[in-house]
């Protein structure tokens, strides 16, 4: 009866053992007891960071991605326990956010300000393991600009390089540089290429956080030829405005500055011409000359060489410049002073007056009086008696030089027009006001 027994105890042990295996297994497999864990290790494994002795330093406003590393779970065919990330303290610097979706037992940490904080991997109520978080901010120190290609006339390319250090060395390249360009009518800037587009000066700001370098350049047109007569020529005393056409390409363009010189060297008391920064000429005795223009500097600059014959002058070849008119209206009479510039080689100025309102309407010789006359008073003063009834008035009026040989080419033209009928009624309005 006792072996009986003996027999059922070690047949039931035999079963039970199997069946504590079973069970143990199976609470472990679907989590109801958690599994023991070993050599959890927080790293960073996605994002910008500086791995110190004992820290990790990230960077202001950067994400980077926390992991518990390849832990070791006993047994290993238990369920993974629940574990999670804990901000060990209340500073605020950092904020963790779960990243389960995309990756187990990791988080997405965001950096928020600067300072040191710390993270724990925790299972229930304990610490597997803390790592300390410092997030820096780092200052830019220098920022070099480099321009791959020379940028000076319009149609031009040119690469934009640059490298940034700042005072944590380990992130240099983990600053971007963007570029502006002062005036997109002349440099356009489009991933990292700049070209030129159009003339003027104009720059390109190179930015990296709150550090800023500057290229300031200045972009021509090529010029591609200059466009004027060989030949000119013109009276002693007599002025022109040399106007060479600048031929650009593109064409079209703002071309350069324009320069004259003399061809040839002369004395003073030689030259035959003067000629001012803007190509203005004046005939100054008997002679020829020759004038350098250019366009353009370097290899960019075209050059053309004219000629200006200078004869001796003549009156019908001369005009009379600068004539003025200032008038006003008295006592039924306009009074009209004139005034010009003396024309050398004349001996009497002629005045010729035209009414618009009357029924003839052409130019009639009104007046005529000598040099000398004219030289004491520099103007002269004529005057038309005006009919009552006379609403409007409209006179134009020229002056030609004359002398022996014939008369000059005539003046510019002076109008005067005005309306009568609007002044007095201007003034009956005025004497009725209180």
């Amino acid at each position: 009866m006792k072996s009986l027994n003996k027999d059922k105890k070690i047949i039931l042990l035999c079963l039970f053992i199997p069946l504590l295996f079973v069970a143990q297994y199976y609470v472990f497999k679907v989590g109801v007891i958690s599994p023991m864990i070993k050599g959890v290790n927080i790293k960073i494994i996605e994002g910008e960071y500086i791995q110190d002795i004992d820290k990790y330093v990230v960077k202001l406003g950067d994400d980077v991605v926390l992991s518990a590393g390849d832990y070791i779970k006993i047994p290993q065919y238990a369920k993974d326990p629940k574990i999670k990330f804990s901000i060990l303290d209340n500073s605020k610097t950092i904020k963790l956010k779960d990243n389960y979706k995309n990756e187990e037992n990791t988080v997405i940490l965001k950096a928020l300000k600067t300072g040191y904080t710390s993270v724990a991997v925790m299972k229930n109520s304990r610490v597997l393991q803390k790592v300390t978080i410092l997030v820096v901010d780092p200052e830019v120190e220098d920022l070099n600009v480099c321009l791959d290609g020379d940028l000076k006339y319009v149609g031009d390319k040119a690469e934009l390089s640059s490298s940034v250090q700042v005072d944590y060395k380990e992130f240099n390249n983990t600053y971007k540089v963007t570029y502006e360009s002062s005036n997109e009518n002349v440099l356009r800037i489009a991933n990292n290429k700049v070209e030129a587009v159009g003339v003027g000066r104009a720059t390109i700001y190179a930015k990296s956080k709150d550090k800023v370098e500057a290229i300031r350049l200045n972009i021509v047109a090529r010029v591609k030829s200059i466009e004027i007569d060989n030949n000119f020529e013109i009276e002693v005393g007599e002025v022109i405005q040399l106007k060479p056409k600048i031929i650009t390409y593109p064409r079209n363009l703002r071309s350069p500055k324009i320069s004259y010189k003399f061809s040839q060297s002369k004395l003073p008391v030689q030259r035959s011409v003067t000629f001012e920064p803007d190509g203005t000429i004046l005939g100054i005795r008997e002679g020829s000359e020759k004038i350098t223009i250019s366009c353009g500097e370097g290899e960019n600059k075209r050059i053309e060489v004219i000629t200006i014959h200078v004869k001796e002058s003549t009156l019908k070849n001369s005009l009379i410049k600068n004539l003025v008119a200032k008038y006003d209206i008295k006592e039924n009479k306009l009074n009209i002073n004139l005034s010009w510039d003396i024309l050398n080689g004349a001996t009497n100025y002629d005045i010729y007056i035209k009414n618009e309102l009357s029924d003839s309407s052409k130019y009639e010789l009104y007046k005529s009086i000598t040099q000398e006359d004219f030289l004491e008073e520099s103007n002269t003063f004529i005057s038309f008696d005006i009919d009552k009834d006379t609403k409007e008035i409209a006179y134009d009026i020229y002056v030609v030089g004359r002398n022996e040989e014939g008369t000059s080419k005539p003046s510019n033209i002076e109008s005067i027009r005005d309306t009568i009928e609007k002044e007095e009624k201007n003034k009956e309005e005025k004497i009725e006001k209180p």
